[in-house]
C-alpha cells in the first residue's frame, strides 16, 4: 500500500489514478446468488434476503457518490459500464432503478456506447427487464455455458433446458442486442456433445455468442471431485485448440463471425466474405478497455471489484458485509493498492489488443517504451505467418486467430509471463479453491506483477 498517495482518506488515491483515460469503463459488482455455479471463479456468495441486497445498494451508491467527486472518475465521460457478479439480476427493480438514477448523476454518459447487465435465467422477470431498460442498459447477458444435462448438474445449473428458450426469448423481447455465454473443452466433453451445444445455442437466435474455454485452475474443489468420481478426464489443450478451429468454422458456417477472442456477431455473408478473420462491424466496448491500450481504464464499485488504471491496480474488499459496515458507517473502503511503473503498459497494444481484438493501431502504441523481448516477440510472430504488418497496423491472420490464447501469453513482457506461471502453479497446489482464498493467500511479490493478468 503506498500511503503516501493517500492523504485525507482511502478514496485519495482517485486523485492520482485514472488522470490520463482516454477511453473509460466502469465496472459494478453484485456479489449475491441464489446458487453457486461450480465453474465460477468470482467473489459471489448465496444470500437471495432483500434486505441485505437493499443494504448493499446503500453501501454502493456511498460508494459511488464519494468517488465520482474526485475529478478522475466523475468527469471523465464514459464508454462502457458492466454489471457483473454474483448474479446481478438478483436485485429487485427498485434497486436496480436505485442504482441507475445515481449513475446518471454521478457520471457524464453522453459517450456511453454500451451498457452491460448480467442476469441469470431464474431472475430475468418482466419487471426487471422493464426497470433495465429503463436506466439505460443495452446489451444484457444470460449464462447458458451447455445444454449438456450432464454437465449442467456438475455446474450446479439449472437442469431443464426449455427455461434457457423461454428467458432469451424474453431478453430479446426488449433488447435488440442480446448475449448469451457457452463453455467448452470441460473434462470429458466429446467432439459431439460440443457440437451440440453451439448448434442449440445457435438456436437461440441472439444477436452475440460469447464461447469460453473453462479455466481449470480456477474452478471450486467440489467440481474437480465430482469429475474424478465420475472418471472425467482432462480435456488436453490439443484437444481444446482442435475445439476452437471447430468453433470459429462452424459458427461462420451460421452466420456468426468472431469480434475478438471469445465473441461471434450475427453478421451477413457479404460481411464475413469482406474480412474472413475478424469483424469490426461490432466491438465488445468493455473489453475494449480490459484487453486496451495503455490509456484505457476500469474503474470499479462494489466488494471485490477492481479498478485497473495506468499506473495502478486497486482492489476493493472482497468481504461483502465488511464492505456494506465500512462504508455504511465509517465512510471508509478497505482496498488494496498496488503501483506499478506505467511504462510496461505500453505494451498492451501488443499484448492484449492485437492478440483478443484481431488487430492493433500503430498509432496508439509508443514504441519506444514497448518491452524490448515484446518487440522481439512480434518480429518471430510476423515471420511465422500468424501477423502480418501494414503501415498503420498489426493484425492476426487465420492462423494466427486460431491460436490467439497463446499471443496473448507470448506476447506478454517477461515479468507478466513469470507472474502467470506462478499464479497457475500456486493455484493448482490449492486444496479449496474459492476465490476468497485466493485473494487472501496470494502475495505478488512486486506490486507491479499484478497488472496485466
Amino acid at each position: 500500500k503506498n500511503n503516501e498517495l493517500i492523504k485525507n482518506s482511502t478514496f485519495d488515491i482517485y486523485r492520482v489514478a485514472g488522470k490520463d483515460s482516454k477511453f473509460r469503463a466502469l465496472y459494478f459488482h453484485i456479489p449475491y446468488c441464489e446458487q453457486i455455479c461450480t465453474f465460477c471463479p468470482f467473489s459471489r456468495e448465496i444470500n437471495t434476503d432483500h434486505d441485505v441486497h437493499e443494504k448493499y445498494v446503500e453501501a454502493l451508491v456511498k460508494e459511488i457518490r464519494i468517488k465520482s467527486q474526485y475529478e478522475n472518475v466523475g468527469n471523465i465521460p464514459v464508454d462502457s459500464i458492466f454489471f457483473g457478479g454474483g448474479t446481478p439480476s438478483i436485485l429487485s427493480p427498485s434497486l436496480i432503478k436505485k442504482i441507475g438514477a445515481v449513475l446518471n448523476e454521478c457520471f457524464d454518459l453522453s459517450q456511453l456506447k454500451e451498457f452491460n447487465y448480467e442476469c441469470h435465467l431464474t431472475t430475468v422477470t418482466e419487471d426487471r427487464l422493464q426497470a433495465l431498460k429503463e436506466i439505460g442498459v443495452t446489451h444484457p447477458r444470460m449464462g447458458v455455458q451447455t445444454f449438456h444435462p450432464q454437465y449442467r448438474k456438475f455446474f450446479n445449473l439449472v437442469e431443464g433446458t426449455d427455461l434457457i428458450f423461454e428467458k432469451v426469448a424474453l431478453l430479446k423481447k426488449y433488447f435488440s442486442i442480446v448475449t448469451v455465454d457457452m463453455l467448452y473443452g470441460m473434462h470429458g466433453q466429446k467432439i459431439d456433445d460440443f457440437i451440440k451445444d453451439l448448434h442449440y445455442a445457435v438456436q437461440l437466435d441472439t444477436s452475440n455468442i460469447d464461447v469460453y474455454p473453462i479455466n481449470n485452475v480456477v474452478t471450486q474443489a467440489k467440481l474437480g471431485k465430482e469429475l474424478r468420481e465420475n472418471d472425467m478426464e482432462a480435456t488436453t489443450g490439443f484437444t481444446k485448440a482442435q475445439m476452437n478451429v471447430l468453433l470459429r468454422n462452424y459458427m461462420r458456417n451460421n452466420g456468426y463471425h468472431p469480434h475478438n477472442g471469445h465473441g461471434y456477431v450475427k453478421v451477413s455473408k457479404e460481411i464475413i466474405t469482406e474480412n474472413p478473420v475478424v469483424t469490426d462491424c461490432y466491438r465488445f466496448q468493455y473489453h475494449e478497455a480490459h484487453y486496451g491500450y495503455k490509456d484505457h481504464d476500469i474503474i470499479g464499485f462494489g466488494s471485490g471489484a477492481f479498478s485497473i488504471t495506468d499506473g495502478f491496480v486497486i482492489g476493493n474488499n472482497t468481504n461483502s458485509k465488511k464492505y456494506i459496515s465500512d462504508l455504511i458507517e465509517k465512510d471508509h473502503l478497505d482496498m488494496n493498492i498496488y503501483e506499478f511503473d506505467p511504462v510496461i503498459c505500453e505494451s498492451k497494444g501488443i499484448s492484449f489488443h492485437l492478440p483478443y481484438h484481431g488487430e492493433a493501431d500503430k498509432a496508439k502504441i509508443n514504441f519506444e517504451l514497448v518491452k524490448p523481448e515484446v518487440l522481439e516477440r512480434l518480429d518471430e510472430v510476423i515471420s511465422a505467418g500468424l501477423v502480418v504488418e501494414d503501415k498503420t497496423h498489426y493484425r492476426l491472420t487465420e492462423l494466427g486467430w486460431h491460436w490467439y490464447g497463446n499471443l496473448l501469453f507470448y506476447l506478454s513482457p517477461d515479468s507478466e509471463q513469470e507472474t502467470i506461471m506462478k499464479y497457475i502453479d500456486r493455484g493448482s497446489k490449492l486444496t479449496n479453491r474459492y476465490v476468497e482464498d485466493w485473494n487472501i493467500d496470494f502475495e505478488f511479490d512486486t506490486a507491479k506483477d499484478l497488472v496485466m493478468n
